[in-house]
């Protein structure tokens, strides 16, 4: 039985790679993910007879959100796995990205697992990104070179402080009536005096 091969929608991968030491010690997980890399490739053949080359090279984006909507992998297992990956020189991280500046690593693919296990192997690790971009407040604006939004305040005006001060602090003020009859309904005393006069008028009706 014969299998189609279709040109236009196949994934290239060297022979060499799965057969390679630094493919077998790949997890399961750092598998996917160089999968997932080598798909987003754009390849396109170049001026000898059979080349090709990667297009978008060191463009690629692998963002750890993606990783975890997309396909359930967890921060942590995405984090390490990209470490390898790197280590074991199958990728690059050609530009460090920020998350609090929503600024998405970018990845290229290397060939450097071809020399894993020899002198002339390129040893190549994560970086710690020392900018401290992550969630930090402090000097944000300096380090990300970005406007923060300013929230506004409610707050009391000076206006309003000083119209209740006025009406309250001075007591030969003559106070409106609405505000009376709204300051009496909110006293207890107000329901008090109302039932006693209630009551002096039943008895008053009752004996008279």
């Amino acid at each position: 039985m014969k299998a189609k091969v279709s040109t236009g929608k196949g994934m290239f991968i060297p022979r060499r790679m799965h057969r390679s030491p630094a493919y077998r010690k790949l997890t399961k997980t750092s598998i996917f993910i160089l999968m997932e890399f080598l798909y987003r490739r754009k390849v396109a053949k170049t001026g000898r007879k059979g080349g090709y080359e990667i297009t978008n090279n060191g463009e690629l984006i692998f963002t750890y959100a993606e990783a975890e909507k997309k396909f359930k992998i967890p921060r942590s297992t995405f984090c390490r796995s990209i470490s390898q990956l790197v280590e074991l020189g199958f990728i690059d991280i050609n530009h460090p990205g920020g998350g609090m500046m929503k600024d998405c690593s970018k990845y290229g693919i290397s060939d450097r697992w071809r020399d894993y296990g020899k002198e002339e192997f390129i040893k190549k690790s994560r970086q710690k990104d020392e900018r401290k971009l992550g969630f930090q407040k402090k000097d944000w604006e300096k380090r990300t070179g970005r406007k923060r939004k300013i929230k506004p305040k409610i707050s009391i005006s000076d206006d309003t402080r000083s119209s209740i001060a006025d009406d309250t602090s001075d007591p030969e003020k003559v106070v409106t009536s609405s505000i009376t009859n709204a300051t009496l309904k909110t006293d207890p005393n107000y329901y008090i005096q109302k039932g006693l006069e209630v009551l002096e008028a039943m008895y008053s009706l009752q004996y008279h």
